[in-house]
């Protein structure tokens, strides 16, 4: 199987390891905490694999509301995944979601768009990178299961949409 959407975007191009697309309004990934809300139609292209993975690119976005939001998602199920990306929310912030039936959600000012991100999986356990002064370093750490779907992605929670690109994609797979 390969790389599809899980929800459609506006419309969207895909060149080789670049991929721009128009993020919808009213799109999120989110459970239950805070706000009670669940939503799970945020726009992801995402690519099934099992075992051990890394995937790493370029993010960029026009992010102009609260909560706009373009990163990678790596997800299990609608109440078991994780989003790494840039979020507007005041300012631009470095930010990552985990999802284990509700929401966590953690975050760093961001200096600037765009941004290069990995995630990578070694033996269940997903280590999340982001691009500081030219070299990526750790952001968080933590478990998802063996059966996941990999990704860009974008939402939009309170906004109209955005445009977004992901460039340099490079997806690499063990077994």
């Amino acid at each position: 199987m390969g790389w599809s959407w899980l929800a459609e975007p506006v419309s969207y191009t895909l060149d080789g390891d670049s991929l721009a697309w128009r993020c919808r309004g009213g799109s999120d990934f989110w459970r239950v905490t805070e706000s009670g809300m669940t939503k799970h139609d945020g726009q992801a292209y995402l690519l099934p694999v099992e075992g051990d993975f890394r995937l790493e690119g370029v993010v960029d976005a026009a992010l102009g509301e609260r909560y706009d939001q373009v990163g990678l998602f790596v997800v299990a199920s609608e109440e078991r995944w994780l989003k790494l990306g840039a979020e507007r929310d005041g300012g631009l912030w470095l930010s990552a979601v985990h999802t284990r039936a509700e929401s966590d959600w953690s975050r760093e000012p961001l200096a600037a768009l765009p941004v290069r991100l990995a995630v990578e999986r070694r033996a269940e356990t997903v280590t999340c990178w982001s691009e500081v002064e030219g070299s990526l370093r750790m952001f968080r750490q933590l478990h998802l299961p063996v059966r996941v779907s990999v990704g860009p992605y974008s939402c939009s929670p309170v906004g109209g949409g955005f445009a977004a690109s992901a460039c340099a994609l490079q997806f690499v797979t063990s077994r």
